[in-house]
């Protein structure tokens, strides 16, 4: 087999959902901040998440280069003035890349295939979240994409590419059942919710033969 012909029936990059144990293995073997090892977990922190999620690697022939996880919002509300709320914004839980030197430029591209290719995925693995959706819009649907930047960072990654910091805060300290974030231990805890508002809401794509035309 040629390398041109390989190389036509196997993807360079390609990107492939995952369970949701082998993205966490990865953000904590590449020391993502939120997974670093800790007296309480010194195998690395897990990933905590109670709701739905959804799980990505990014492979560079083969080799893992980045993780993506989609998840349902922290917060019911995201920002009622804009109306944005848990049933019509998903949230870029996690974006992580491996620390190769070949891979120190590749978050801003997953950050864009993330929202364009990744996210509309979200619609229809939920049948209850769409079914809220639906009862809250009219139709299921995304209307944004939200993440946070971590404390001690510009957040430039989602600055420059379309996104709007919302706000900056603080995570609650825990008690009770809530845990605090391993995002208050870093720099001064002050993260930025940033949000991409789709020119248009995502939505559930048509059957096929709806799209086509009666003879």
């Amino acid at each position: 087999m040629t390398r041109q012909l390989a190389l036509r029936l196997s993807p360079v990059v390609a990107f492939y959902q995952v369970d949701l144990d082998e993205a966490v293995e990865l953000l904590v073997a590449w020391r993502h901040p939120l997974h670093l090892p800790d007296e309480e977990f010194p195998a690395g922190r897990p990933y905590t998440r109670p709701y739905g999620s959804l799980a990505f690697v990014m492979a560079d022939r083969g080799r893992r280069a980045a993780a993506v996880v989609l998840a349902s919002t922290i917060n019911p509300s995201v920002c009622k003035s804009r109306g944005w709320h848990r049933y019509n914004t998903v949230d870029l839980a996690r974006i992580a890349r491996s620390p190769d030197r070949r891979d120190q430029h590749c978050l801003r591209s997953v950050l864009r295939i993330s929202r364009d290719y990744l996210a509309p995925l979200w619609l229809g693995t939920y049948p209850k979240w769409d079914a809220r959706s639906a009862e809250l819009c009219g139709e299921a649907q995304i209307a944004a994409l939200s993440s946070t930047s971590l404390p001690g960072t510009p957040g430039n990654l989602y600055r420059f590419d379309g996104w709007e910091r919302i706000r900056t805060s603080k995570g609650p300290k825990g008690g009770g059942r809530q845990r605090p974030s391993a995002a208050n231990a870093i720099a001064d805890g002050a993260r930025g919710l940033w949000v991409y508002r789709y020119p248009q809401p995502l939505r559930p794509a048509r059957r096929a033969r709806e799209a086509v035309a009666a003879p």
